[in-house]
């Protein structure tokens, strides 16, 4: 390697280290200040990242990613060819959304809850999305909330589209049958910390 260009691996290196610890350090204040908000020990593996990510197409219009975090899936996202500008971001922490703006200048992050999915793409001109990927610690919510927090979610939400949720139980986190909803198990991830379920949800088709 010639001189320069070692010169400017170095750079992007100690940049993309110095960008991650910066985010570890905000993940794990956040998990302080409110642990059942955030709902885990540390990021999205990259292992979990890429099974998320690989739900998505390609040529999907528009992607919506509710409770970003540091990014760990935002990136995985953009690494399997999405497009920046086809992906909007919401996080409630102002933190992370700072955080999240630095990282990912190209794409678009909001500040604000999951509930409110579909006035914030309204705001940004869209009026709904093919997938939804929510990393909310979805268990940690009781009933009544979390019907309205998928209920916003699933108005962001194309009739033919899909929510993709992963949580840390076996079981499914939504009340299916109380909100219409198709339930599928895409997968289980083990190099996760804890182990991690993704899941597709999708709307029954109408005849």
């Amino acid at each position: 390697m010639h001189g320069k260009a070692a010169v400017n691996w170095l750079v992007l290196y100690c940049m993309r280290f110095i960008t991650g610890a910066r985010g570890i350090f905000l993940f794990i204040r956040s998990l302080l200040k409110s642990p059942l908000a955030v709902g885990a020990l540390v990021p999205s593996s990259p292992q979990l990242s890429r099974l998320i990510a690989s739900q998505v197409g390609c040529g999907s219009s528009h992607v919506l990613e509710v409770g970003a975090g540091t990014g760990s899936i935002t990136d995985a996202l953009l690494s399997l060819g999405l497009p920046a500008n086809r992906l909007l971001v919401i996080e409630r922490d102002p933190s992370l959304v700072a955080h999240l703006h630095e990282r990912f200048p190209n794409i678009r992050v909001r500040c604000g809850d999951a509930e409110h999915a579909g006035a914030i793409l309204c705001e940004e001109g869209i009026s709904q999305v093919q997938t939804l990927i929510s990393s909310l610690p979805i268990r940690n919510l009781n009933g009544d909330d979390r019907i309205a927090i998928v209920g916003g979610m699933m108005k962001a939400l194309a009739a033919d589209g899909q929510l993709i949720q992963f949580t840390y139980t076996a079981n499914c986190p939504f009340p299916t049958e109380r909100l219409g909803l198709h339930a599928e198990r895409v997968g289980r991830v083990w190099m996760n910390i804890p182990p991690a379920v993704v899941w597709k949800f999708t709307r029954p088709a109408t005849v």
